[in-house]
């Protein structure tokens, strides 16, 4: 069900979160609210419902003593500090794949900045509708509606703008080594942690809407991660844990915070892009880039390529340096072998494109 505003409900909620450990009286909450007591005990009744530990202390209220771990929105919302994305907020607990549900929804009028936010995907999917393991309660799993006014070319650079949210909200939140496997992966570590999925319907000359979706490996275990066949997987969990040991005020990992934090910097990036391009988050997306300087072997249609990842035109392409000496640009690819690459190999100056 959507939701496009906090309800009373959610208000109930923060004040007993205000007050986490306190007893808070029904009367107080009533009144603070501008709601009956009986209302104050349904949302109760449904908050528990949902997961909350909530007591119910004789003659004297009610207090919270332990949170939902879900992606409710009354998890997410007021972590937000986003105008529109993320404030129609349409939850599941279990659905076949959130960007098949986004994709629905746009059609239908849904508006810009809506989210659709699962807590497990029966068929998931990533780039050539290769399956994305989406088990319940680990994950983040989340498409996000986008209705900007630009040509369809511009399509594919929303899957690298979204990179750059998760990857950079990931290593300031997380202090994680988090970067970008051009176009569409985010990897820690060298290690996938993250894919985006970007999907949109067009007229000739606009984009009518797009349809971004990101899966996010959080409290995966080993034995948890699928058995990639190019790249091992993952997740925030399993790598935060190693660098948050010793830190005396270490934040608490949580999926709400994940999601919360990649809304943000996401909105964030997108009107800087809006406003000045794709040119203006070049230096970001190459200092953050996994793939440049790297040997790399990549499927373009029905071509093999290999060669030296050079350099990101202003546009997102991908520039390579055969074994020959050119230089060719790559828009679109799927990178199948990443590994460093040999010391006497030479630099070169990449066009601009």
């Amino acid at each position: 069900m959507m939701r496009q505003r906090p309800d009373t409900m959610l208000a109930v909620l923060t004040e007993l979160k205000k007050r986490r450990g306190e007893t808070v009286s029904g009367a107080e909450l009533a009144n603070s609210l501008g709601i009956s007591r009986t209302a104050v005990w349904k949302h109760i009744c449904t908050l528990r419902s949902r997961g909350y530990l909530i007591e119910s202390v004789a003659k004297k209220g009610y207090r919270l003593t332990g949170l939902s771990q879900s992606l409710r929105p009354e998890e997410v919302i007021p972590l937000l500090r986003t105008q529109e994305l993320g404030r129609c907020y349409d939850y599941h607990e279990t659905i076949g794949s959130t960007n098949d549900r986004a994709m629905d929804l746009a059609r239908d009028g849904a508006p810009h900045g809506t989210i659709v936010v699962t807590e497990e995907q029966t068929a998931g999917r990533g780039r050539l509708r290769r399956p994305w393991h989406s088990p319940k309660g680990v994950g983040i799993y989340v498409s996000m509606i986008f209705r900007p006014e630009l040509l369809p070319r511009c399509g594919p650079e929303f899957t690298l703008v979204t990179a750059l949210a998760l990857a950079r909200s990931f290593r300031e939140q997380w202090a994680v080594n988090a970067r970008i496997k051009w176009p569409n992966d985010v990897l820690i570590s060298g290690k996938k942690v993250a894919g985006i999925l970007t999907e949109m319907q067009c007229d000739p000359d606009r984009i009518q809407f797009l349809v971004v979706g990101v899966g996010i490996n959080v409290f995966h275990a080993e034995d948890d991660l699928p058995a990639e066949v190019l790249y091992p997987a993952t997740s925030l969990a399993l790598e935060w844990k190693q660098v948050s040991e010793g830190a005396e005020e270490a934040l608490s990992l949580s999926r709400a915070r994940v999601l919360a934090a990649f809304l943000n910097t996401m909105e964030e990036l997108y009107s800087v892009y809006l406003n000045e391009g794709l040119a203006s988050l070049g230096e970001d997306l190459k200092n953050l880039s996994a793939v440049l300087g790297g040997f790399v072997r990549l499927h373009v249609g029905e071509r093999t390529l290999e060669g030296i990842a050079r350099d990101l035109t202003d546009r997102g392409g991908l520039v390579l340096e055969t074994p020959d000496g050119t230089l060719e640009t790559v828009w679109v690819g799927d990178i199948l072998h990443l590994r460093p690459a040999p010391v006497c190999s030479s630099v070169n100056v990449s066009p601009k494109v």
